[in-house]
């Protein structure tokens, strides 16, 4: 097979391994032979062509050598005539002349070479397969034409790779050569990784912009993408540079930043800001609304579009539209209080939209001991049991943190009479026993609902149901009882599609709950399953009562029950089909580590639920070393471990960004099938990566150092590289800035 059209360049001189070869290279002087030069091996023993890559060099010293390229063009400028004396003297002056560079210096290089494979046609193309023996000594060594390397690395693609592939950037030693990666095969997750300055950014950049602007044609026109962003460097607030592109404005307008077709936008854009929901009281909240308004502002300005806002505070949603070039005063004097339908038709349908959100009152079990600081062996069991019982798991979450400190705060007030009044609670109504309190609760709601009974009056009976001995139930605490419960009966309305969220508030869905038959059998059998829970649950100690009460109220204190589990579906929904960033800075604020974690939980969760073979999720989790460091347990590390070992066959892709290495999770790390490796020289990550990272040989990681941030410099290996055998020295391709229309 003929693989090159240029010169031959070189030989092998000895076989040193199966897979390890050495010859001799000749190139100009100034040329550089770097590691991972691909070159083309014929051997003229079996016919065979290899291809193989230089894993080391050594250069010998420079001879001189006529450039006959050079004379014979230098003799027909001349036009020479050998028929007079004068003319051959001239021509002779003028090839002796200092001005001429008829010499040309070479050099002589040993190099190391492995070989990566053998060259064979398949339907009219070359690809790389395995060999039955390396090439022997004395073999032909030469420097692959740009266009059929290009072809080879690509081979394995189905189609056209420039087509069905993500373009990455070109081969830093032949920039004709451009890399195109598998996205099929990103699912096997990707870690990308480098220190500070390396060009990480610009990597996830260009990947996610390939990502979202060619969903269709590398065949997976569902899914979302959801990007971490740290610092705003990915949003371009309030990071801000005029020689970069901020993701954001090139995922949304992709035509502006490249002119080769696909240009496919996302469905949705949405910039998420949580936030500790402590921060979004008193003179905190002032602060997030300003901040929310003027992140609304500086991207509906920069996008030229509307931009809707929705914040979440305590029991209530505020929204408001910002529109081209407004100012953060006109928007923030805009914000209006708005119901739960309101903003749950908002998220489904807005098309840009930035959410700012508290820590919801719903998480794992897990994170819910992480976040009290509780040491209780007991808790886990106490909350598991009360939440099965009330039916408040959500997948892994539980929700109605607020319900369960009443529920443990009547059985610590006074737990003999709690257990005796509780254990009657499944009687039907007429056979004696407390459960009137039940009904007579139920009928005050009703009658609540009609507008026939007041809102301290329905509070009172239902203190009455929960309460052994209400007189000691302060008024605010009776309120609080009856707002947690219609927060609980409209959750259960909703969930059970009893109530349409996108049309009935929650005092609509509770006062439907209890007004119908099946709403009432629903609630009631819910109550009986409390009841069943805590008579197990008797011989709990008062002392496990009051830490298990303590640690809900922590749990309370950095939670906000504003966002119910159906909004966060909802929301959820909305990143499983358009373009996210999660914006950690300002004005993001406090501890989200909870959030986070069950974000991609949730995300996961409704991967499983809704599995389709066409739809991928990327989630780009920036910062990894923070979000999964080693040694620590943190609810973030166990929700991406999750992700990276059981998200591939779910169409979910989990891409890795860190600059440290050595302080991220080797379990999480180690899921990586395909890295992006950019400069690193801390000794610590490098043997991290050669210990951490399967898809990177120890020798690739050597060469880490000698990379150069300022081109773009990565080596590529792995599953998602175009021939996964091949390691490449590429050149990331930052996305270009728009063009400025000239005027006419």
């Amino acid at each position: 097979m003929q693989s090159s059209s240029t010169p031959v360049a070189g030989f092998t001189t000895s076989i040193k391994s199966y897979s390890m070869v050495e010859g001799v290279l000749l190139r100009p002087a100034d040329a550089v032979v770097r590691y991972g030069t691909l070159v083309s091996i014929k051997d003229s023993t079996s016919g065979y062509t290899y291809l193989a890559m230089v894993s080391d060099v050594k250069e010998e010293t420079p001879h001189p050598a006529l450039d006959v390229e050079r004379l014979r063009k230098l003799l027909e400028s001349l036009m020479v005539q050998a028929a007079r004396l004068e003319d051959a003297l001239r021509v002779l002056d003028e090839i002796t002349s200092p001005s001429q560079e008829l010499v040309r210096w070479s050099s002589i290089m040993n190099v190391e070479l492995t070989v990566l494979g053998q060259v064979v046609e398949e339907d009219g193309r070359p690809v790389l397969s395995p060999y039955d023996r390396p090439p022997r000594p004395f073999s032909r060594m030469g420097y692959p034409d740009p266009g059929w390397l290009e072809r080879l690395l690509h081979g394995r693609f189905a189609r056209d790779y420039k087509s069905e592939g993500l373009y990455l950037g070109r081969l830093s030693y032949n920039p004709e050569v451009g890399v195109y990666m598998v996205p099929s095969r990103l699912t096997t997750h990707l870690a990308i990784l480098g220190q500070t300055g390396s060009g990480k950014t610009e990597t996830v950049k260009r990947l996610v912009f390939e990502v979202s602007r060619r969903r269709s044609r590398i065949g997976y026109p569902d899914g979302g993408i959801v990007v971490f962003d740290v610092a705003g460097e990915y949003t371009g607030y309030p990071y801000t540079r005029e020689d970069v592109v901020p993701l954001l404005d090139a995922v949304f307008n992709p035509q502006a930043h490249t002119p080769e077709p696909p240009h496919e936008k996302p469905e949705r854009v949405t910039i998420l800001i949580p936030y500790e929901a402590s921060r979004g009281r008193g003179a905190g909240r002032e602060d997030l609304l300003s901040g929310v308004a003027e992140l609304a502002c500086r991207l509906s300005e920069r996008l030229g579009t509307a931009v809707d806002a929705l914040v979440f505070t305590d029991y209530e949603r505020l929204s408001t539209t910002a529109a081209p070039r407004c100012t953060p005063q006109s928007v923030r004097a805009g914000f209006s209080s708005v119901g739960y339908s309101w903003a749950y038709r908002l998220l489904g349908s807005s098309r840009v939209l930035v959410v700012a959100l508290p820590l919801p009152a719903f998480m794992d079990v897990d994170s819910m001991v992480e976040l009290s600081g509780t040491r209780s062996e007991y808790f886990p069991l106490l909350v598991t049991e009360l939440a099965s019982a009330l039916d408040l798991f959500h997948g892994d979450d539980v929700y109605g943190v607020k319900l369960l400190i009443h529920v443990v705060s009547a059985w610590h007030q006074n737990p003999s009479a709690f257990t005796t009044r509780i254990s009657q609670l499944a009687r039907e109504p007429g056979r004696g026993g407390p459960s009137k309190h039940l009904v007579d609760a139920i009928e005050a709601h009703r009658a609540f609902c009609e507008g026939s009974v007041g809102l301290e009056a329905t509070a009172s009976r239902w203190a009455a149901f929960l309460y052994p001995d209400s007189t000691r139930v302060s008024h605010s605490k009776a309120r609080d009882l009856f707002f947690t419960l219609q927060r609980y009966m409209a959750w259960l309305a909703y969930r059970y599609t009893l109530a349409d969220p996108a049309g009935e508030s929650e005092r609509a869905a509770a006062c439907k709950l209890v007004a119908t038959d099946d709403g009432l059998d629903l609630f009631r059998s819910r109550l009986e399953g409390l009841a069943r829970a805590v008579l197990d649950l008797s011989s709990i100690a008062p002392q496990t009562l009051t830490s298990t009460l303590n640690a809900l109220r922590k749990i309370e204190r950095l939670t906000s029950e504003t966002v119910d589990t159906v909004i966060f579906d909802e929301l959820m929904r909305r990143l499983m089909t358009g373009f996210t960033i999660i914006h950690l800075a300002p004005p993001s604020s406090g501890d989200v580590d909870v959030f986070l974690a069950t974000l991609v939980r949730r995300l996961f969760n409704l991967h499983v639920g809704r599995f389709e073979e066409d739809r991928l999720t990327v989630i780009v989790a920036e910062e990894a070393h923070n979000l999964a460091p080693a040694g620590e347990e943190k609810a973030t590390k166990r929700a991406l471990l999750r992700v990276a070992r059981e998200g591939r066959k779910w169409g979910l892709s989990l891409w890795l960004v860190t600059q440290r290495p050595a302080f991220i999770d080797a379990g999480v790390l180690s899921q990586a099938a395909t890295s992006i490796l950019l400069r690193t020289t801390n000794p610590d990550d490098l043997t991290t990566i050669k210990r951490g990272v399967e898809s990177v040989a120890a020798e690739i990681v050597e060469r880490l150092p000698d990379l150069e941030p300022t081109r773009g410099e990565a080596l590529l290996a792995g599953l998602a590289a175009p021939e996964r055998r091949v390691p490449l020295l590429i050149m990331v391709e930052k996305i270009p800035k728009p063009q400025k229309r000239q005027p006419p």
